[in-house]
């Protein structure tokens, strides 16, 4: 009996891969939704601890488990317009294409001392409380938004990763992005990556768009008429369908959903942010 798609578990023998696309254009400067913080330092923060996250789950008797690859890559253009391309990990990892999770968690470039705000026992008053911090990536926010020649890159590095892997649960992609591309249509370049396929299912992308506006966010649309402009209905079109798996576990988590519902989230702030990265992991097989 042959297994459904999106079904092959994650293990050493059969690795899953994440490959993040952060938009690092001069707009990323701007501050996301309702808080006083920079799209590209929330962006930063959630990045950070997704890879902690991961490492931590990972992590067994024996250390970090390698099963999993991660790549970060950040875009913008230089004064010139010239397109930058480029991993956004730092120290020790810094260069690499896709990087094992093993050497994520044993690599931070530095720890961080910030303030988590946490309720107090007895008067549930919030406190502030002091703890570390592990980063491999720093904000940037410069130039433009190349989005076109990411995503043929993106396609490069999938094709030489599925080469090596054929049999592992697809790739997943997840792009977060607050602008228009402005190196033509992406559509075709997404459809590209899209159509890319491991003997279990074909590649997802997953589209993140954050905003400055103050309007309500929500996740996985399935139809782009209740979208607001050409934009959101881009990255809409961009974003692959949910496989059941996905789907299924949406619903399970309380998420209204319909039927071609799509991986995109719209005007996301922090907390959709998280949501829309920890959903993407937890519902691939083996990652829960």
């Amino acid at each position: 009996m042959s297994r459904a798609p999106y079904g092959q578990e994650i293990s050493r023998q059969n690795k899953a891969c994440f490959l993040f696309l952060l938009d690092q254009s001069f707009s990323m400067e701007e501050p996301l939704g309702n808080s006083s913080s920079r799209k590209c330092d929330e962006l930063a923060t959630a990045i950070n601890g997704w890879l902690e996250n991961m490492a931590i789950r990972a992590s067994g008797d024996e250390g970090i488990k390698d099963w999993m690859d991660v790549g970060v890559f950040g875009y913008r253009t230089d004064r010139h317009g010239n397109p930058i391309i480029e991993s956004a990990l730092q120290g020790p990892l810094a260069g690499r294409t896709m990087v094992s999770i093993t050497e994520i968690g044993a690599h931070p470039v530095r720890i961080d001392t910030r303030t988590q705000y946490i309720p107090d026992e007895e008067t549930q008053e919030m406190i502030s409380v002091p703890c570390e911090v592990p980063v491999w990536v720093d904000p940037v926010a410069e130039g433009g938004t190349p989005m076109c020649h990411m995503l043929y890159r993106a396609h490069e590095m999938l094709t030489e990763w599925i080469a090596q892997h054929p049999r592992s649960f697809p790739p997943i992609v997840v792009q977060i992005t607050d602008g228009e591309s402005q190196d033509g249509d992406p559509i075709p370049y997404a459809e590209a990556v899209k159509a890319l396929a491991t003997e279990d299912g074909s590649v997802l992308l997953l589209n993140c768009h954050l905003s400055m506006t103050a309007a309500d966010s929500f996740l996985f649309p399935a139809s782009d008429q209740t979208l607001p402009d050409d934009l959101a209905r881009v990255l809409f079109h961009m974003s692959s369908v949910l496989p059941d798996p996905f789907y299924r576990h949406a619903v399970m988590e309380g998420l209204p959903m319909q039927p071609n519902a799509r991986g995109m989230a719209f005007n996301a702030d922090m907390v959709c942010l998280i949501q829309f990265l920890n959903m993407g992991t937890q519902a691939a097989p083996g990652l829960r």
